[in-house]
């Protein structure tokens, strides 16, 4: 990955549409109910001390990224071992957002054809990236990110008039459990999912203020989120969205403009589909690199391919049915998480810590 570049702008624009990723159609927070909106709020709020601990992480080491700290902090063997785990959260990852993909493609868009066929011209398109390397994606996702904002923005427009403030209350009826699941749910997906940009960050850009990088794109984003899950409860309530896997597309055909605006759901899988074309290529380009990295190659690209297609056959088997995949997102996902994105960088961070003021006090010393 040296010598590539990408601006402080267009890491934000990337951190905004990987966090958008699939939440964008699947929704956040559902646990809570009605109070999916505050568990949003309170996940974003918990998510900033997150994204400072990662900034502080890359902070410590320029020019070095997850993989190059956890040798430096941890030792070579141990350090190899711990990478090789968020080399497999990566994949995780990035195998659940396609199969996410999957289960909409052949559920609402694509139901007659074999599913495997638009996920391989996917996954094509995302090894084309990997090959072209982050500064394309970078530059790519600049013009995007538009279309992203304004196709969510006119939903919730012409949404308007759909609204009942009703569907909101009663605010926190279920008690404190429910949202407590529901902000932790939302806390693990989308928002500490960005931990995965620590796997590549400092080594493929000139970003100077990570701290800005991190808390910006998280601001944007998790904005964006927030829209989309108030919206949704205004508009068809907190029972309604628990009966659907997507419920994003059934709040879309609920626009009526006359015979002029009708069947708008081509927007959402226009939105979705950008934004998980750039989830999947970072969690990709993640792998990529922490393979390079534990087994000492020069360059990540020539294994793009295989880990690609490995990622697209993976997401293939990870659950037998629609259901299972949103059992395990909502009930089992953020506990699993919560040790990559958490447990683990914490324990980094301390290490970093440490071992940045022993070496400091050995410099005064000397």
């Amino acid at each position: 990955m040296k010598n590539e570049n990408i601006s402080e702008r267009q890491g934000i624009i990337l951190i905004t549409l990987f966090i958008i990723g699939s939440t964008f159609l699947i929704g956040s927070g559902g646990a809570a109910k009605q109070d999916a909106w505050i568990a949003v709020i309170i996940a974003i709020l918990c998510s900033i001390i997150l994204l400072l601990m990662y900034s502080r992480i890359l902070s410590l080491y320029p020019g070095k990224d997850l993989f190059d700290i956890l040798q430096i902090v941890m030792g070579k063997f141990t350090g190899k071992i711990i990478s090789i785990l968020m080399i497999w959260f990566a994949f995780h990852l990035g195998a659940l957002v396609l199969r996410n993909l999957s289960e909409f493609t052949n559920i609402l868009i694509f139901a007659d054809t074999p599913v495997v066929m638009p996920m391989i011209f996917l996954t094509m398109l995302i090894i084309w990236s990997l090959k072209a390397g982050i500064e394309v994606l970078g530059r790519w996702s600049e013009f995007f990110i538009w279309i992203v904002l304004i196709i969510s923005l006119f939903l919730t427009v012409f949404l308007i008039p759909e609204i009942s403030i009703n569907r909101l209350k009663p605010i926190l009826n279920n008690g404190i459990s429910p949202l407590l699941k529901g902000t932790l749910s939302s806390f693990c997906f989308p928002f500490a999912e960005t931990v995965v940009f620590t796997m590549l960050f400092s080594n493929v850009s000139n970003i100077k203020n990570y701290n800005k990088t991190f808390i910006v794109g998280l601001l944007i984003g998790g904005g964006i989120i927030f829209l989309a899950t108030i919206r949704n409860i205004l508009v068809l309530g907190s029972e309604t969205i628990a009966r659907l896997y997507f419920p994003t597309t059934m709040l879309v055909s609920l626009i009526h403009l006359g015979s002029i605006l009708q069947r708008l759901e081509i927007l959402v899988v226009i939105a979705f589909l950008i934004c998980v074309f750039v989830k999947v290529s970072i969690c990709t380009l993640a792998v990529c690199n922490g393979i390079s990295k534990v087994f000492g190659f020069n360059d990540y690209k020539f294994i793009a391919t295989p880990v690609a297609l490995l990622m697209l056959s993976f997401s293939f088997i990870l659950y037998k049915s629609t259901m299972e995949m949103s059992f395990w997102a909502f009930n089992v996902y953020p506990y699993y998480a919560f040790i990559f994105e958490v447990i683990i960088p914490l324990v980094i961070f301390i290490l970093a810590e440490i071992k940045n003021r022993n070496s400091k006090t050995t410099k005064v010393i000397k």
